[in-house]
């Protein structure tokens, strides 16, 4: 377990960690079942970051501060999935010069647009949660929006078929076993329901359902998926959980 979780600190995030990992492609994809804690600890970091800050400054601001850093700390990993994605599929392009859009390192105007949507509505809820929630909770909900990203790429490695060659990245994404996914899962589950109760529980479940059209739309355009695909839904996740809770909490479902 403990290699498994330096092998994803080293491909999720920026820190240097000094350890080398044997055939890490094949490691990974025996390891997934443990993705949710590496998330759940990398979360736990920035939620006690969030909590010092909390008391330097207004927890809508620390929200957004650590909201940015999470950014850094990752070095807009997934970010750039999900901008590469959207210049993609708002091209209205054939599916091939999608592929090639996706590929491409330049960023386009709709990949500007889904970073700066994407960061508005994670910023803009803190306000709504500060005005609900007390310190130690709005902590929790940083964890489970960490976490988040790693609930998404495991729920979608679900008999995935990956749209990229054969070799490479393939060997990593495809024949995770069921039990593994189930193990991650139940683990999330348990995390979410600790630190955000029954409207942290509802909004996972939202996170579930939409996670079937958007993989159902990308397997019918491309055959499959790719790992812009994978990254941009960890992404769509974070704001699907974030606009769903924030929405209970709001109501007093918190």
């Amino acid at each position: 377990m403990f290699r498994a979780l330096v092998l994803f600190g080293q491909f999720f995030t920026r820190f240097s960690i000094p350890i080398q990992i044997n055939d890490p492609l094949v490691k990974f994809k025996k390891s997934v079942q443990y993705i949710t804690l590496f998330g759940a600890l990398l979360g736990l970091l920035e939620g006690v970051a969030f909590g010092g800050l909390s008391y330097l400054f207004p927890s809508a601001f620390s929200w957004m501060l650590i909201i940015i850093a999470d950014g850094v700390i990752t070095g807009g990993f997934h970010l750039d999935a999900w901008a590469d994605t959207a210049d993609a599929i708002f091209s209205s392009r054939t599916v091939d010069r999608m592929r090639e859009i996706m590929k491409d390192s330049r960023l386009g105007t709709m990949g500007v647009l889904a970073l700066v949507y994407y960061y508005a509505i994670a910023i803009g809820v803190g306000p709504l949660l500060e005005k609900h929630l007390d310190r130690l909770t709005m902590a929790g909900v940083v964890i489970v929006f960490v976490m988040m990203s790693k609930i998404a790429i495991s729920l979608l490695l679900f008999h995935m078929h990956y749209a990229g060659s054969t070799g490479g990245l393939a060997e990593m994404w495809q024949g995770v076993k069921v039990w593994q996914i189930i193990v991650a899962q139940v683990f999330a589950i348990v995390v979410i329901v600790l630190l955000t109760h029954l409207a942290g529980l509802i909004a996972y479940f939202a996170v579930c359902l939409v996670a079937i059209p958007y993989r159902h739309k990308f397997v019918k355009l491309f055959g499959g998926l790719t790992g812009d695909t994978l990254g941009a839904f960890t992404c769509f996740t974070q704001l699907t959980f974030l606009l769903v809770y924030t929405g209970l909490v709001v109501l007093g479902w918190s």
